[in-house]
């Protein structure tokens, strides 16, 4: 056997292995909230609001269904800010494309899914600003600071060294869903379905009202005074 055929069948298997162990059901529940079509502060303050009611419920997982082609960094970072700070487990879903901040937000879920069919891209963000020279260099030099950190963060979590995160996103870096597996950007393909609807349970909430009283006294004739006040 040629060694060129030998590795392309150790390859072969290597793959097989890899589909075989990231395939799982999901069983989804109503406690879900969608991100879908593009990232900004509108559609991120209904998504952070909607995670933060589920949480209030309960601490049972949240699924995040995403289907994003990216959008405003800085309105994914709130969504992101937001999971790290709630009880309640994240996990995120790529149904059909997580890009650019759609994949960002998918990344740093407690678990991340994917289904077979969907893909996902990292790039570098663009960026720019208006204004005067020294003020623009000002607003570029931030901008280059607050990407760093957010790149450096991302490389931990994709077990890359930083080099090699960023000359892999320097062009655009382009997955489907097994790729998106063996690259840890998410831990599972998606193979099955199941859903049901969680009871709802209420809290009983107790108010206490102190009210003051008002009187008034009248003195009369053979009233003595106490103090100051007629008895």
């Amino acid at each position: 056997m040629g060694k060129t055929l030998r590795v392309c069948i150790a390859a072969a298997f290597i793959l097989c292995a890899v589909q075989t162990a990231s395939a799982e059901t999901i069983h989804l529940t109503d406690r879900m909230v969608h991100v879908s079509g593009g990232i900004n502060g509108k559609m991120i303050a209904k998504a952070t609001k909607k995670l933060l009611e589920f949480d209030s419920e309960s601490d049972e997982v949240i699924w995040l269904m995403i289907d994003s082609f990216g959008g405003a960094v800085d309105a994914g970072f709130i969504l992101i800010d937001t999971i790290k700070g709630m009880r309640s487990p994240v996990h995120a879903v790529v149904l059909s494309k997580a890009y650019s901040m759609g994949a960002i937000i998918t990344a740093f879920c407690t678990k991340r899914y994917i289904y077979p069919h969907a893909t996902m891209m990292f790039h570098e963000a663009s960026y720019g600003a208006m204004g005067e020279d020294p003020t623009i260099r000002s607003r570029i030099e931030f901008n280059t600071r607050y990407l760093d950190k957010m790149h450096v963060e991302l490389a931990k979590i994709l077990r890359l060294s930083h080099k090699a995160y960023r000359e892999k996103i320097r062009d655009a870096w382009w997955v489907l869903a097994d790729e998106a597996v063996a690259a840890n950007m998410v831990d599972h393909i998606v193979t099955g379905v199941t859903y049901k609807k969680l009871p709802v349970t209420t809290k009983e909430i107790k108010r206490t009202r102190t009210t003051k009283e008002k009187r008034t006294y009248r003195r009369g004739k053979g009233d003595k005074v106490l103090d100051g006040k007629s008895r």
